[in-house]
This record gives structure tokens, C-alpha cells and sequence, in this order.
């Protein structure tokens, strides 16, 4: 207490600078607090008047935006309708015969004309016709080859490597010698007669000749096969008719195309892929690619074997690639030599490999959906019958 009545003055002093500044901060906090209300609320109201009012769009930029709209939407259709085209091009349905004058689609399958006219059997026979005819020989040897020719031979069979050592035996004593210009002389023949060597069992075959009846699913696996098969032919003979141009146009005098001069010159194998049963579907999709079989379309995987020189891979796969959705996954060399031997195949005297090519081909589910049989449908989407 002492010290309180001799310091008096500056005790009433600090108490009066502490109370003043309260003071001085509540006024002070009061004027700040009722400017921000004062704010927010003048924001507010111009928010709620803002959304009462009846915006007023620009006519004419409406009609640029609707007719900007209409020409993207056509122009999607039209470009599905471009792929669809583009991917059905060249892949038609398989026609039976019914009659003498008329014949019918194999798909879409109409179960009640299969069963009356036996449909399936028909089919079948159809089925193997068209793939022989794809590797069949020219039946006339003298007339010019079709652009669209495979033109293939086959190495001589024994029978005319001894027709051929029967000439030569008149003119040579030692019969070694005979026989290795016998088997010469015959095979370089063979080889001038076509432009590739194909035998009937390269092909993948989905029936066997004597094969008379086939569930529904077995028939489209069989025109998928079809299909296949004919696109990796197609693009084959695209090689060697572009590689032969180039040579002609080169040298006026490039001799007869044959094996000797061709860029694919064998076809040792083609296997397709083609199931598309639900318990298939599920087959191993390509690291390269990542595709699966779903709504938007069926992934087809391919594999073949052919023999040619390395220089011409790049146009095989460039031709396989420009004329379908097709996607090569990967490629394998290995030798030829031995097997050529063996086998009394003759190329020529430019280095060949075997040329293993892995592929996939898409087929877009807007067109083979109605196609295919239901039962197969159903995984692209499509409801009902």
C-alpha cells in the first residue's frame, strides 16, 4: 500500500492509458466488423439479383454453336462409317448355293433354311472349295497372270526328277553326276513355273473334307478363318506384284517373274486364331498391343511362316498393315537352309530366312454383330434373337 500511495500518479496514469486503449480497440473492431457485413451483404444482394435475371443469349451465336454441333456429330458418323467400310471391304459372307440359279448369305444364319435345304453341309464344302482356289495353280500356263494371283508352284515331285535324270542319263556316264543335274534341272523348272511355293496342308484348315455337320459357332469361326487367310494371301501377293513392278521398271528386261526373282517366296504355314466362343476369349492378349475382345471389336490373332529375303519384311508388314486394321506383334528369323534341302526347295541364289510373323486383326462389332450367331453376339453388345 505504501508504495501505491507514494506512486498514485503513475498507477492512475497506466490505468488510464490501458482503459483508453480498450476503448480506442472496441471502437475500432466495431467500424471493421460493420464495413465487412456491410460489404458481404451489398455482394450478396447483387448475387441474388444476378440469378433473377432472365439471361439474354445471342441469337446468332446460338445457331453457330447448333450448326457447329451437327457438323461434328455427322462428321463422327461419317467416319464410323468410313471405318466400317474400310474393315468390311474386302471380307465378304461366304454364298451358298441353293439351287441351280440362286444362291443365299451363310450369315446371318436362318436356323429353319439351314435345317430344310441342309445348308450346313453345303457350307462346309464352300468353306473348302474357296480356300483351295486361293492357292490353286493356273489352269492355263500359256495365258498372262491375273494382278491378283498368288501364282503358286511346288518343288518337283520324284517322279519328275526322274524324268528328268532319264534325259540327262544319255549324256552323262556317271549316274552321281546325272542325279545332281537331274535334281537341278527339276527344281530350277519348278521354280520358274509361279512366283511362291505353297502346299495345301500350310493352310488352317477349321473342317476336314469329310466333315458333314457343325455347330453354329464353328461355321463363323470358319468365315472369320476365311477371312483371314485370304487378308494374309492378299498382302502377299501385294509384295511380290509391287516388288516385280519395281524390278520392270528398273530393267525393261528383268527376266519371267518366278520364284527366283520374288520377295515372298514360300508359304510354309498360316494358323488363325479365329474362335470367338466365350471360353476363348479369354485367350492371351499381345504385350504389344493390349487388346481384348469386347464391345467396340473382335481381336483376331494370326500367325505365319514364310520364307524370303530379310530386305522385303518391311513391305509385307507395310502391306499387311495399309489394307485392314491389322497389327503385327512380333517377328521371328530362323534359318532355311537345312529345310530347303530337305525338301528340294530352290530360291535362287539371294540369302532367304524363315519369317515367322505374329499379328491381329480387329473386326468392328458395328458390322459383325448382326452377323454372327447369337450366342456369339451377346459378348459385343447385341440383345436378343
Amino acid at each position: 500500500m505504501r508504495f501505491v500511495r507514494e506512486n498514485l500518479f503513475y498507477v492512475i496514469l497506466a490505468a488510464v492509458v490501458v482503459i483508453g486503449g480498450v476503448v480506442a480497440a472496441f471502437y475500432y473492431l466495431s467500424s471493421n466488423i460493420s464495413t465487412t457485413l456491410q460489404s458481404r451483404t451489398q455482394v450478396s444482394s447483387q448475387l441474388r439479383d444476378l440469378a433473377e435475371q432472365q439471361l439474354k443469349a445471342d441469337p446468332n451465336a446460338v445457331k453457330a454453336m447448333e450448326a457447329r454441333i451437327a457438323e461434328l456429330t455427322k462428321a463422327g458418323k461419317d467416319d464410323l462409317q468410313a471405318c466400317l467400310n474400310f474393315n468390311r471391304a474386302n471380307l465378304p459372307v461366304l454364298k451358298l448355293q441353293v439351287s441351280t440359279v440362286s444362291e443365299v448369305n451363310a450369315f446371318p444364319i436362318n436356323r429353319q433354311q439351314y435345317l430344310d435345304q441342309g445348308l450346313t453341309f453345303t457350307f462346309i464344302k464352300q468353306y473348302t472349295k474357296v480356300l483351295d482356289q486361293m492357292i490353286a495353280p493356273r489352269p492355263n500356263q500359256m495365258t498372262a497372270p491375273r494382278p491378283d494371283e498368288l501364282l503358286p508352284t511346288a518343288p518337283p515331285t520324284p517322279e519328275e526328277v526322274k524324268a528328268e535324270f532319264d534325259k540327262l542319263a544319255e549324256k552323262f556316264k556317271d549316274q552321281a553326276v546325272v542325279s545332281e543335274k537331274a535334281s537341278r534341272s527339276a527344281r530350277l523348272h519348278k521354280a520358274e513355273l509361279g512366283l511362291i511355293y505353297i502346299e495345301p496342308s500350310a493352310l488352317d484348315r477349321v473342317f476336314t473334307a469329310d466333315q458333314t455337320s457343325a455347330s453354329e459357332d464353328k461355321l463363323w469361326e470358319a468365315q472369320v478363318n476365311l477371312w483371314l487367310t485370304d487378308e494374309i494371301i492378299r498382302a502377299i501377293i501385294a509384295t511380290n506384284r509391287q516388288w516385280m513392278a519395281e524390278q520392270q521398271a528398273q530393267d525393261a528386261a528383268v527376266r519371267k517373274p518366278s520364284v527366283l526373282n520374288s520377295a515372298v517366296k514360300r508359304i510354309d504355314s498360316i494358323k488363325i486364331f479365329a474362335s470367338l466362343t466365350a471360353s476363348t476369349t479369354g485367350q492371351k492378349v499381345s504385350r504389344l498391343t493390349q487388346r481384348e475382345t469386347g464391345l467396340q471389336y473382335a481381336v483376331v490373332p494370326y500367325r505365319f511362316v514364310v520364307v524370303m529375303p530379310t530386305r522385303h519384311i518391311r513391305r509385307l508388314t507395310s502391306a499387311l498393315e495399309t489394307q485392314n486394321y491389322h497389327t503385327v506383334t512380333n517377328i521371328n528369323l530362323s534359318s532355311e537352309v537345312p529345310q530347303a534341302a530337305k525338301e528340294a526347295y530352290y530360291y535362287g541364289i539371294e540369302p532367304v530366312m524363315r519369317v515367322q510373323v505374329d499379328g491381329e486383326m480387329l473386326l468392328l462389332a458395328d458390322w459383325i454383330r448382326d452377323l454372327m450367331p447369337a450366342s456369339l453376339a451377346v459378348q459385343f453388345g447385341k440383345v436378343g434373337k
